[in-house]
């Protein structure tokens, strides 16, 4: 019985996780406002640029909600084998979760790592492109800037 409660406090732990990392803002079009940039090559390019990080990005949440998806139907099988009372019914449902949601972590870890230089690099060629008097307002032209807070997703239980 007390290796099913350490199952569960684990499970737990990592649920507790995976819903604050699955917190991730929604992809919005770009704002009228990035539109407005000179229209010369340097700020043609560096919207082309701002696009394709946005598209990156997108990518990356559409990810991350199949990654959702397929955890919830390993929870699904989980939760119910939960009603199964032979003694070891849980087990295969919880390691099958317990593995896939440690997979998901370090996939998400991955995409992270990858995109956090490429964001700073882009970040500081907007700072280049306007100056240092204008370095903020050329960043918040961007629209990966311009993205939505994260909204709050309700948990599943």
């Amino acid at each position: 019985m007390t290796r099913i409660s350490t199952c569960f406090a684990i499970l737990g732990t990592f649920a507790l996780t995976a819903g604050i990392i699955a917190q991730t803002p929604a992809a919005t079009p770009a704002p009228a406002s990035h539109a407005t940039m000179k229209n010369d090559t340097h700020d043609a390019g560096m919207m082309a640029e701002c696009q394709a990080m946005q598209a990156k990005k997108k990518a990356m949440d559409e990810k991350m909600t199949a990654m959702d998806a397929s955890l919830d139907k390993l929870v699904a099988t989980m939760n119910a084998a939960a009603t199964d009372k032979t003694p070891d019914a849980m087990e295969k449902p919880m390691a099958a979760v317990l593995t896939e949601m440690v997979a998901q972590r370090k996939a998400m870890h991955s995409m992270m790592s990858e995109m956090q230089p490429e964001m700073m690099a882009h970040m500081m060629k907007h700072m280049e492109m306007h100056g240092e008097g204008s370095a903020m307002t050329g960043m918040s032209n961007c629209p990966m800037m311009k993205m939505d807070a994260p909204a709050a997703k309700p948990v599943k239980n």
